[in-house]
């Protein structure tokens, strides 16, 4: 039954009422579009608070770097004066490197505690540093 040039299989004609399998699919491939930008457009959002989350982050890993830093800067020169720990020791005092920041600074013997408290803008509560240390005399 093969001719030349003619090929070996012969399309069917369509029954009456169906429709091509092309036909029955078009509405489907919308549908898959949608979802996709759905998911998209849910990963863009979680990705964009995830990177608001790390910059307000970052800021407060700078104030308490520069809290650290006044702590230590203070219990450094008690360090190198040892005779006049008392003097000192203060309450209150304002550290002008923290936004509304404040120093306090306790001295039991050799023991010397420094806190250091502030308030990052916008935020609802202050921030606190505590470096405790024992001056050790010679």
């Amino acid at each position: 039954m093969s001719r030349a040039g003619s090929p070996r299989w012969r399309m069917r004609p369509l029954r009456r009422g169906a429709r091509p399998a092309v036909a029955r699919q078009s509405g489907s491939t919308l549908i898959e579009v949608l979802v996709s930008l759905l998911l998209f457009g849910v990963a863009i959002i979680a990705l964009l608070r995830t990177l608001g989350i790390a910059l307000k982050d970052a800021g407060d890993v700078e104030y308490r770097a520069v809290a650290a830093t006044v702590a230590d800067a203070v219990i450094g020169r008690m360090w190198v004066d040892p005779g006049n720990l008392a003097s000192y020791a203060g309450a209150n005092v304002a550290v002008p490197e923290l936004p509304n920041g404040t120093r306090t600074v306790t001295v039991n013997g050799t023991v010397v505690t420094v806190t250091v408290n502030w308030q990052p803008p916008g935020a609802a509560w202050s921030r606190q540093h505590t470096v405790v240390a024992t001056l050790a005399t010679n």
